[in-house]
């Protein structure tokens, strides 16, 4: 870690988070940095989706020690994802703004702007890994895709991509005043509808070279416990030990999914007859419907094969001190 005396500082923010707050939060970042008598290299704000990825990442790797990133966890994926290139990659310090926030619950950031940003007064940085998904759809190019948090497959998935529809149409509006309200409407017309197509997969893990094989209507492979605002599908989830954690059902039934749920929501596990649990390093997939896919909360979708794996050590954060993840 850099001297204090001489870091180089940029703050980065999407301008649209925290309903427009963020551009305030980043005035106060800056102001934070000088009175810390780092330098302030640049604060940018980004003027469309993926400049962060594409374009501000590899200006912060050539003139940052250390990022202030101010945003959701979209925003910080896209760093994440722009810095796998590069030969150095700055620290992170994650300001949340966003709507479920979950890498920041996972690692205990605050969720209050101000509070995240005076934890640089005594956090540590600590590697975290991420996730890797390569898809392969049929007909169609591979296109590939960093995840922080998990990748779903199924009812949760669905709900992620109906939401998506409502809060862009008739309901931007409410989304915007209660975003909770709006999943739990799309929650309850996902439920009310027709069960979803099986996927089937094949999880590896590395030590062994064991293959296990599985069919399932919904699934999880997580990078991280923390699931939408608390809950937990995979309560065993490290995102420091190199591994990708999955929980999937084992029968295709409207009360299983929605035991899953409530157990989630209570961030406990389900019995082996209704729930497998399992680790790997890589987990490959394959379908021949369309399935409904969210990745970190944002909507794919997806038919053909798919590729999960592990990138350790993916990124530095800062952190509480003697901070445990989950």
């Amino acid at each position: 870690m850099q001297p204090y005396a001489t870091r180089k500082v940029m703050v980065l923010y999407n301008p649209f988070a925290g309903s427009g707050r963020a551009k305030k939060t980043a005035l106060q970042a800056s102001e934070f940095v000088r009175k810390k008598n780092w330098q302030l290299v640049d604060c940018i704000s980004s003027t469309y989706a993926g400049e962060i990825e594409n374009e501000l990442a590899s200006r912060a790797a050539q003139q940052a020690d250390l990022v202030i990133l101010i945003g959701g966890d979209g925003t910080l994926r896209e760093l994440v994802s722009g810095l796998q290139n590069q030969e150095r990659r700055p620290e992170i310090a994650f300001i949340p703004m966003g709507n479920a926030n979950v890498v920041a619950r996972e690692l205990n950031i605050p969720l209050n702007p101000t509070d995240a940003l005076h934890l640089l007064d005594s956090s540590v940085p600590v590697h975290v890994d991420a996730g890797l998904v390569r898809l392969n759809e049929t007909g169609e190019p591979e296109r590939s895709q960093i995840f922080l948090a998990m990748l779903e497959i199924g009812v949760g998935a669905k709900i992620v991509h109906m939401v998506n529809s409502l809060r862009l149409g008739k309901l931007k509006r409410l989304y915007q005043l209660w975003g909770d309200l709006v999943y739990a409407l799309a929650g309850l017309m996902v439920f009310a509808g027709k069960l979803l197509s099986q996927v089937r997969g094949t999880l590896i893990n590395n030590e062994n070279a064991e293959e296990t094989t599985f069919s399932s209507s919904h699934l999880v492979i997580a990078n991280m416990r923390t699931y939408a605002k608390g809950w937990s599908f995979t309560p065993d989830a490290d995102c420091q030990d190199g591994q990708l954690d999955l929980a999937w059902s084992n029968k295709n039934s409207r009360m299983t999914e929605l035991a899953g749920f409530i157990a989630a929501a209570n961030r406990r596990k389900q019995s082996s007859r209704l729930t497998h649990y399992a680790s790997a390093s890589k987990v490959c997939l394959n379908t021949s419907n369309q399935l409904y896919m969210q990745i970190d909360g944002d909507p794919v979708s997806f038919e053909g094969k798919a590729c999960i794996c592990v990138l350790p050590k993916a990124f530095t954060i800062h952190t509480p001190r003697d901070n445990k993840p989950g």
